[in-house]
């Protein structure tokens, strides 16, 4: 067992003793995304978290180790036998009444400090766990993941937390939000209000379903299409929140938070409130104001991220494409341009295709490149090879074309006059005849 005075921060953050600055860090911030009280819904979670954030500070040097720690009561607090005895007999009593408690650092510290020796049993019965959890984990599963799935406990309910409808997650910032689907046919109309608490995932997802129902629905009737338009746009632009709606069900999970000892996170809830109640003198704004004072602890309110943002105008028309495929369709069909696509537009293509083909031939076989007769005669035959009939012997210095590929020295040529057929191709050089017979006929006597 080492010695080291260190060694417990350390086992906390699950290092080796000595680690590097980088190894540190890494294993702070692995360890805090995990038991971040916003992410993870235990109740030890938060004094977890707590642990872990001293002992990166206090490794990493930003803050300085508390006196009086001296290597042999870590040593004592670290021991297998002594974590299960002394987390059971001092940190078993204090934590009874903690059970339910949930939220970030800084909020739910104990009034009476804990001895070193309860702190130090404390920290090793967490580090046991934690090494427990990690090895039943998958590694392949992100840890701020597992609060998207729906859980059989809805322990949330008890304290009285908002769940989304879509999602079921707990979240700090729920809304109360309504969509609305047209039903239209023939003259009549109807609409129809859906309403829930949502997160943001949520949201999303039931203003697809409202905007899907609308489409399906909305476009029978010629009352019902520029309303369906509206209900569209509407919804997926966020849909509407009820102000007075949204202030209590802010109101109520910030209690609940409270409630659970997450004060900083329930007086950013509260912000929330605030902002949709405004100005107003209600009985519930002035419940909402109590209770900031009540929670102003002197420092800046911190709030939370907000994750509602509007989709754009851009993004609700890029559902409305449906409605300009059909008007292209039906301009196509029935419109001026109905001749044009069906007759003109039909020979015009196949009229290029055919222009194309005939310039792709050329270049493979251009007529523009002749050859010519290299010997003093050769058979122009109508197959390859010297079994197929003989056309006509071609004269010396006679021009062809060519129009096949070379297969075992036999190659298709036309003559001048139209004829096709097969020669040798070792008997042809590239070039005009009649120019390689003037060339010819300097150095030789011609008839």
């Amino acid at each position: 067992m080492s010695h080291d005075p260190l060694s417990i921060y350390y086992r906390q953050l699950g290092i080796k003793p000595g680690a590097s600055e980088k190894e540190i860090k890494l294993a702070y911030r692995k360890l805090a995304f995990e038991y971040h009280p916003d992410r993870n819904a235990d109740p030890d979670a938060e004094e977890r978290f707590k642990d872990v954030t001293e002992a990166y500070e206090i490794l990493a040097g930003i803050r300085k180790r508390p006196a009086g720690r001296s290597a042999n009561s870590e040593k004592t607090a670290a021991r297998p036998g002594n974590n299960a005895q002394s987390g059971n007999a001092h940190a078993g009593g204090q934590n009874t009444g903690n059970a339910g408690r949930q939220g970030f650092a800084g909020a739910g510290r104990k009034q009476r400090p804990e001895s070193r020796e309860e702190r130090y049993a404390r920290a090793s019965s967490a580090y046991q766990q934690h090494q427990e959890k990690t090895g039943q984990r998958d590694p392949k599963v992100n840890p701020g993941a597992r609060r998207h799935h729906k859980s059989s406990q809805r322990a949330g309910d008890i304290n009285g937390y908002a769940r989304c409808a879509v999602t079921d997650v707990i979240s700090a910032q729920p809304r109360h939000i309504e969509f609305t689907v047209i039903h239209g046919f023939l003259n009549s109309i109807r609409r129809d209000t859906v309403s829930a608490v949502l997160s943001p995932k949520g949201a999303r997802r039931m203003a697809l379903r409202a905007s899907l129902r609308t489409w399906l629905s909305g476009f029978w009737g010629w009352r019902s299409i520029l309303p369906a338009w509206r209900a569209i746009i509407s919804n997926m632009r966020g849909g509407v929140f009820p102000p007075e709606a949204n202030a209590q069900l802010l109101f109520n999970q910030a209690t609940a938070f409270e409630r659970s000892g997450n004060k900083p996170l329930a007086r950013a809830v509260l912000l929330q409130a605030s902002d949709f109640i405004g100005n107003n003198r209600s009985a519930l704004a002035e419940q909402i104001r109590a209770n900031m004072r009540r929670l102003d602890t002197g420092e800046p309110a911190r709030r939370v991220r907000d994750e509602w943002k509007h989709v754009a105008m851009f993004d609700a028309l890029l559902h409305l494409s449906p409605i300009f495929v059909i008007i292209f369709c039906l301009l196509l069909a029935f419109g001026p341009a109905h001749g044009y696509f069906t007759t003109d537009f039909p020979r015009q293509v196949e009229t290029g295709i055919a222009t194309v083909r005939e310039k792709i031939e050329d270049l493979i076989t251009p007529k523009s490149d002749p050859y010519y007769v290299d010997q003093p005669f050769l058979n122009l035959r109508t197959g390859a090879g010297i079994n197929f009939p003989i056309m006509r012997p071609l004269s010396r210095f006679e021009t062809v074309f060519l129009r096949g590929e070379n297969k075992n020295f036999w190659i298709r040529v036309e003559t001048e006059l139209g004829e096709e057929g097969y020669v040798n191709s070792d008997a042809l050089t590239p070039g005009d005849g009649s120019a390689a017979r003037d060339e010819w006929c300097k150095t030789n006597k011609c008839d």
